[in-house]
């Protein structure tokens, strides 16, 4: 994790409230209206995409220190699904806070988006490598 995420992550962490999650439970679903973001402090999530066949598409496991739900605290929507996989402890911050504390501070709101823009190149990269190839 980079000193930049780290102090986005210390600034979340003061606004959150930590819940324990078992393994398997699902936190938000593709096209569901925010409810906040999730800090891992604890356990794994993954971020996946529902796909037609029911098979879902796996996107990324985050881990400790990792945030899940970013971008829909922007958009209002959740953009992919994300679910424990290992029991967690998570902290959990509302989205309208989520939006506040980046229109305060234009340095966390670029630490945001550059980590936005990361999940975005890994996402497109991982659906370059499941296309296939002619």
């Amino acid at each position: 994790m980079s000193v930049e995420t780290t102090d986005l992550n210390a600034e979340l962490d003061r606004l959150a409230s930590t819940v324990s999650m078992p393994g398997g439970t699902l936190l938000f679903r593709c096209g569901d209206p925010v409810s906040g973001v999730f800090v891992i402090h604890r356990g794994a999530v993954t971020l996946f995409v529902d796909t037609p066949s029911k098979s879902p598409w796996l996107a990324k496991t985050l881990g400790p220190g990792e945030i899940a739900g970013l971008p829909a605290a922007l958009t209002g929507i959740y953009s992919l699904s994300a679910r424990v996989t290992e029991d967690a402890e998570l902290g959990f911050i509302p989205a309208n806070q989520v939006s506040a504390l980046l229109e305060r501070s234009p340095h966390l709101c670029l630490i945001a988006a550059r980590a936005m823009s990361d999940e975005i190149s890994r996402m497109r990269s991982g659906l370059r490598e499941s296309l296939p190839t002619h």
